[in-house]
């Protein structure tokens, strides 16, 4: 069961991931330069995903590894399994976009919209199956929708080991914090409570103390 999260949450980790497994398992085996052109994206990060996704086999070579053209892909049982139990998670989870004085923690976004205006994407406050989003810009809005969030958290919340790229899980006290790369940000995920906790999203390349950084915003959510 817990391998079946595993890769589930690996999955749901990358929207290239997510979207050649829920292609392949809408239309069957594929080539990847088809899969590339339905879906609108360039065929290296189709190439790429496969190749990912066959590593963890999610997806199989439907021809012999010496063929060069017609290199069909599909769905292992596995990778059909993993899916199903991500749609089904992900489904559970409520996500809503909210303005800056609707966000639960308002004087938290205050501070990061201060202190770091040029490298915030998002912020969620999750409360079990619940979501409230900030989006800091019309261009970052392009870039997710409610889907793709109840995507992520429901991979956060398949297990520790479901987000690839793993960088940093740090014990502070009763709560913890994670920092992860996920497909081209940086993640910092930190508790509130029991049943509340804060993703904050940022550009990649953030020039961040994250001890400094999660102590700043834990001082906020006192306000």
């Amino acid at each position: 069961m817990n391998d079946l999260w595993d890769t589930a949450g690996y999955i749901a980790s990358s929207r290239y991931r997510v979207s050649v497994c829920k292609y392949l398992d809408r239309e069957g085996p594929e080539l990847p330069s088809r899969i590339a052109s339905k879906l609108g994206f360039a065929q290296p990060h189709v190439s790429r995903a496969l190749s990912e996704l066959r590593d963890r086999n999610v997806v199989e070579l439907l021809v012999p590894e010496s063929q060069q053209k017609g290199r069909l892909y599909g769905l292992t049982r596995e990778g059909k399994q993993a899916l199903t139990r991500l749609r089904g998670d992900a489904a559970s989870v409520s996500v809503s976009f909210v303005e800056e004085r609707s966000f639960p923690y308002d004087s938290l976004i205050d501070h990061l919209c201060d202190e770091h205006d040029e490298e915030l994407r998002l912020v969620v406050a999750r409360n079990g199956d619940d979501s409230d989003v900030f989006v800091a810009s019309e261009d970052v809005q392009k870039r997710y929708d409610e889907q793709s969030i109840a995507r992520l958290i429901a991979a956060l919340r398949a297990g520790e080991t479901t987000i690839d790229d793993k960088l940093m899980d740090v014990p502070t006290g009763e709560n913890q914090f994670a920092v992860r790369g996920l497909e081209h940000s940086l993640l910092v995920r930190f508790s509130v409570d029991d049943d509340a906790e804060i993703l904050v999203a940022l550009e990649p390349d953030a020039d961040v103390n994250v001890p400094a950084f999660i102590d700043a915003c834990r001082r906020r959510l006192k306000d």
